[in-house]
């Protein structure tokens, strides 16, 4: 059980200095325990000014925060500013630690999304393309972008901090919208890039008909620009989704599918 403490006793530095703190928390990654070790070990500075040189709270602390913890890095952060503010108000450890273990799921389908699955795709279309027409921009600016997703644990340590433990109700309510959002944007970019990163088409050479002849991909073309790449991209999923191909079987099945065509010249 938690000793009763008032809030004040962590100042913005404080946080900010934690958000800092768990840029490496995963440095200090185990098998066991996944995140646990760095997850605690980034709070502990300002968990010390809560409650001094207090062996037992620091026991208990370390006991629930050192069981497994596995979640997105960034929402990592959000839950550290949670766990401090309601330790600082002084709740008790059990409601701690069952939001704790509660919420590290979620945010993780949460953080994924928005960092990885949405963040992630768009910075490295926009930025390996800029590098492709040979501009230095591409690196320079993924680097920044990056650089700022990990200032960002701040601002994530600051929110959790400032809400406490009103942030369980509001996320519950949110959660899977914004999930739901992030996958939808995601998806849609990954989708949109298909035709500059994927390049499937016929030969110029191979053609049908009298005299100079109409060209398969013409026909494609005329039927839907980039169809080929679409169709590629389906029947891949198609592989994956309906078949649970494996995915060595279908990149080597891909690799002599290229060399084949290139050989008999058809593409």
């Amino acid at each position: 059980m938690a000793s009763s403490q008032k809030r004040g006793k962590l100042t913005k530095k404080d946080i900010t200095r934690m958000g800092l703190y768990s840029i490496i928390e995963q440095s200090a990654f185990s098998f066991e325990r996944m995140q646990a070790p760095g997850f605690t070990l980034s709070m502990l500075p300002a968990f010390k000014k809560i409650y001094g040189d207090s062996k037992e709270d620091l026991a208990e602390f370390m006991t629930y925060n050192m069981e497994f913890m596995n979640t997105e890095p960034h929402m990592a952060t959000f839950l550290m500013g949670l766990i401090l503010s309601m330790e600082e108000n002084g709740e008790d450890r059990k409601l701690i630690e069952g939001i704790r273990n509660g919420l590290f799921g979620p945010f993780a389908g949460l953080g994924d999304a928005i960092f990885w699955f949405t963040l992630l795709p768009i910075s490295a279309a926009i930025c390996c393309s800029l590098a492709q027409d040979g501009s230095v921009l591409g690196p320079i600016l993924y680097i920044v972008i990056w650089f700022i997703a990990a200032i960002s644990r701040v601002f994530f340590a600051r929110f959790g901090y400032n809400l406490g433990v009103k942030a369980v109700s509001r996320i519950s309510e949110s959660t899977k919208y914004l999930t739901k959002a992030a996958g939808i944007l995601g998806v849609m970019v990954v989708g949109g890039l298909i035709p500059s990163y994927i390049n499937v088409a016929f030969s110029e050479n191979l053609k049908f008909g009298l005299g100079e002849g109409t060209t398969v991909q013409s026909v494609f073309d005329n039927i839907l620009p980039n169809i080929l790449p679409l169709a590629f991209v389906f029947l891949i999923y198609w592989l994956f989704k309906k078949k649970n191909g494996n995915v060595l079987i279908i990149i080597l099945g891909i690799i002599a599918f290229s060399i084949a065509m290139s050989f008999l010249g058809w593409m």
